[in-house]
């Protein structure tokens, strides 16, 4: 069996132009820092479908945010949330939370990304 092997192309240098033309673009502020991720948008969308997880989403954050500084912390329940398992399940299958533990007499929920929930709670009171 033969194993044809190609030529490396030669490397091509750039200029001195072109890397000052990109340091000039790398410097410049960008608009796009301000607009909100596609996954704040998510969330932001998921609340305005269904506005009563606004506050179970609330008491996630608080639970996670109190647990912090707790080595045992393991998560919340759905009774931290005040909601009924089945509705709490809908956060998971959103991508919100996530399962973190599950045994015989309990299932322990974190979210995802507890900073970006902060995020859109806060904007969303400010928008009212």
């Amino acid at each position: 069996m033969r194993v044809l092997l190609k030529k490396a192309s030669p490397v091509s240098r750039t200029s001195p132009s072109q890397h000052s033309s990109r340091a000039t673009i790398l410097s410049q502020p960008t608009v796009e820092a301000s607009k909100p991720s596609p996954q704040e948008n998510y969330v932001d969308q998921f609340l305005a479908r269904f506005p009563d997880y606004r506050k179970a989403l609330w008491l996630a954050a608080r639970s996670e945010e109190e647990g912090l500084g707790n080595p045992s912390y393991q998560g919340w329940q759905w009774s931290d949330i005040e909601m009924h398992p089945t509705r709490v399940l809908k956060l998971v299958i959103e991508g919100i939370a996530k399962i973190n533990m599950r045994t015989r007499r309990a299932t322990y929920y974190l979210l995802k990304e507890p900073d970006l929930v902060k995020t859109v709670l806060k904007s969303s009171i400010l928008k009212k």
